[in-house]
Parts: structure tokens; C-alpha cells; sequence
């Protein structure tokens, strides 16, 4: 089961997203019923952007 298919994430796993950002996760889902899949809200750790929110399909981020 990938993370687009999961209804909930717990708040800190770390991430680099497909742009090379590290980000974590906040804990917040939405459901994107146009694609049936979810979306996660993650927050940039470092760099420019730093604290800033925003929604990413997790399976096409690497775990860190």
C-alpha cells in the first residue's frame, strides 16, 4: 500500500521531495477525490522556503 492510498500519516517522518527539499510531515491529509488518492501536508526543513506548508504525494518522495 503506498501513501496515496493511505486515509492518514503521523506527524515527523522526514522526506526529500522530488525537487531535493527536505521536508516533514505535519500529520494533515486531504483526500484528492478527482485522482481518488491522498495528498500530505509537509513542511520545508531548511533552505529557501524554510516553514513553509504544502501538499505532496508522498510516493514520489524518497524516506529519509
Amino acid at each position: 500500500m503506498g501513501y496515496a492510498e493511505t486515509d492518514s500519516v503521523e506527524a515527523g517522518i522526514k522526506f526529500t521531495s522530488p525537487s531535493g527539499m527536505a521536508v516533514e510531515t505535519t500529520g494533515t491529509t486531504v483526500l484528492v477525490d478527482s485522482h481518488d488518492m491522498y495528498v500530505h501536508e509537509v513542511e520545508i526543513l531548511d533552505g529557501v522556503g524554510q516553514g513553509n506548508r504544502f501538499l505532496l504525494n508522498l510516493d514520489v518522495a524518497e524516506e529519509q
